[in-house]
């Protein structure tokens, strides 16, 4: 499956529901890596996000999300882990 309808994303009256602005902010940068790295295809996200979810069903939602995204950076190697711990508040 491919496109958005492949994640489920929240969605309130049908519109995409973010609580933060960082929120809606991961979902821009996670959009533009699937369609440009992997040409508009959720699956490897979709996989990812599953996984963090699976591993943690008690995490709010967003920071699985948040998690498949980074694990999504670093195996393209758009970052590294190094990159993602010096952006890390400390």
């Amino acid at each position: 499956m491919s496109g958005l309808d492949a994640v489920d994303v929240p969605r309130r009256n049908g519109e995409l529901a973010f609580d933060a602005p960082w929120q809606a902010r991961a979902f821009g940068l996670a959009a533009a890596i699937v369609e440009t790295r992997f040409d508009g295809d959720w699956a490897p996200f979709r996989a990812r996000l599953i996984a963090a979810i699976a591993s943690d069903d008690g995490r709010p939602y967003w920071e699985s999300w948040t998690l498949a995204l980074e694990d999504l950076l670093v195996t393209t190697e758009l970052v590294t882990v190094g990159d993602l711990d010096e952006l890390s508040p400390s």
